[in-house]
C-alpha cells in the first residue's frame, strides 16, 4: 500500500516522517486540544505544510501510515503482556491481553468523525490493512494447554476471534461510540473470547 510521496532514503528524512507521524497521533488522540488539520499538523510537528505535502499525499494517506505503525506498536505490546502474564490464570491473561489491545484503540476515542468518514472513502481505494493475526495467536497460546478448553479451535474458529475483537474496537473507534475505553466493552469482549474456549462442546466433536 503506497502511502507515502517521498522516500525516506536518508536518517533526516526518516526522522521528518516520525516527527510528522507522532505530530499526528498526538492530535487524533486529543492530546493538544487543536483538531487534525494540515496546519495544525504542521505547528505540532515543526515542519511548514510543504515539507509535510511532499512525504503525504494527504491527511489521510498520514492516517493509513499510522495505523500501521501502530499495528506494529501493538504487537509488541501484545507479546510483553503475554510474557508478562506467564504462568498466571487463562482468564487473567485474556482479560489483559484484551486490555492491551482495547487501550490501544481507545486512545483515539476523539477522532474528528468527517475525518473518519474520509478514512473511510479513501481506504476503499488504497485499503486499510487486514486485522492483525498476533492477538488471535496469543489467545491461542494462552488457552492452548488449559484444561477448562474444550477443544482446540479449528481455522474458522481462530479467524473469528481474530476479526470478531479488532473489528469490534475498529467500528467503536469509526462511529465514535462512548463505550470505547470502558470496562463494559472490555467485559464483553472478555465473554466473547473465552466463550469460544469453555462454552461446551466443538460442534464437529
Amino acid at each position: 500500500m503506497e502511502t507515502k510521496r517521498k522516500k525516506p532514503s536518508q536518517a533526516r528524512s526518516r526522522q521528518t516522517i516520525d516527527t510528522i507521524i507522532e505530530a499526528s497521533a498526538q492530535l487524533l488522540a486529543g492530546e493538544t486540544g487543536m483538531p487534525f488539520t494540515t496546519n495544525h499538523l504542521a505547528e505540532r510537528a515543526g515542519y511548514s505544510v510543504g515539507t509535510i505535502y511532499q512525504y503525504f499525499e494527504n491527511r489521510e494517506a498520514i492516517v493509513l501510515t499510522l495505523i500501521e505503525r501502530e499495528r506494529e506498536r501493538v504487537e509488541t505490546l501484545v507479546a510483553a503482556t503475554l510474557a508478562a502474564t506467564q504462568g498466571k490464570d487463562p482468564h487473567t491473561r485474556t482479560r489483559a491481553l484484551v486490555r492491551c489491545l482495547h487501550e490501544a484503540f481507545a486512545r483515539y476515542r476523539a477522532v474528528d468523525p468527517k475525518l473518519v468518514r474520509a478514512l473511510v472513502v479513501y481506504s476503499l481505494d488504497h485499503g486499510l490493512p487486514d486485522p492483525p493475526a498476533h492477538f488471535a495467536n496469543a489467545i491461542l497460546a494462552v488457552w492452548s494447554d488449559h484444561p477448562s478448553a474444550t477443544a482446540p479451535l479449528d481455522p474458522a474458529e481462530a479467524y473469528v476471534i481474530g476479526r470478531s475483537v479488532v473489528e469490534v474496537l475498529r467500528r467503536a473507534v469509526l462511529q465514535g461510540s462512548p463505550l470505547l475505553g470502558t470496562r463494559a466493552l472490555e467485559d464483553a469482549i472478555v465473554r466473547l473470547v473465552t466463550g469460544f474456549f469453555a462454552a461446551g462442546p466443538h460442534p464437529n466433536g
